[in-house]
């Protein structure tokens, strides 16, 4: 069972006070998708992992805490077209707002994981265009991360299978297998080398749906 509470938030951009739903506790029950989103109950509790400040659009985890230029980023024409868009969830271009702001400041690990989210919001509205463009989003930003040798997973070959799994649900297949023969090359796990086999076996049927791990391991 998820339990929540409601909790008033000062802004630390803008001190203006807003209420928010946060989560006190939850768990999850089955297996993850590929590119790691988890099972319910903690599936949804997505939607109360980030804030936006109704006053001036500041969009973190929390609100009470930020630092550096934020202040700059949030007023920039560029974020305020992200969470003025109207076109995807607001949810969503809450995440894309978070995205964007850790990329200036050089956090591209943190960036790719709010595009992912962000991506994962759009699936649950079946906004099929946003979601491939969120997930476009969060590839740039891990080729950066990968750059700045900010790793998005501990395990060898991990940032590899998501990055993988991000390209095969926005469609870039050729892509996907290419990065799939490079990354089998390498010295890595066998459970990894499973996901990979399963991963190239979706990429030849050109299927752009969600698949947990359970099901690229054979458990289901």
């Amino acid at each position: 069972m998820t339990t929540m509470h409601e909790k008033k938030v000062q802004c630390c951009v803008c001190g203006e006070k807003s209420n928010h739903k946060v989560v006190r506790s939850s768990y999850s029950h089955g297996s993850s998708d590929l590119d790691t989103r988890p099972p319910e109950m903690t599936r949804s509790t997505i939607y109360y992992s980030i804030q936006r400040c109704p006053s001036c659009g500041y969009c973190a985890s929390d609100l009470s805490e930020c630092s550096g230029k934020v202040k700059d980023h949030v007023e920039s024409k560029d974020y305020q077209e992200i969470i003025g868009n109207k076109a995807i969830p607001k949810v969503a271009a809450s995440f894309l707002a978070l995205s964007y702001e850790k990329q200036q400041t050089h956090q591209y690990s943190e960036s790719a994981w709010a595009a992912i989210h962000a991506a994962w919001i759009c699936d649950d509205k079946n906004k099929q265009k946003a979601s491939k463009e969120c997930r476009k989003k969060a590839i740039s930003m891990i080729e950066s991360a990968n750059a700045h040798s900010q790793n998005m997973g501990d395990q060898a070959g991990a940032t590899e299978v998501l990055t993988i799994d991000l390209m095969r649900r926005a469609g870039m297949f050729d892509q996907a297998l290419k990065l799939a023969e490079e990354t089998k090359t390498k010295d890595i796990e066998e459970i990894i080398l499973q996901i990979i086999a399963y991963e190239e076996s979706l990429i030849e049927s050109k299927d752009i749906d969600s698949h947990t791990v359970s099901e690229a391991l054979g458990d289901e």
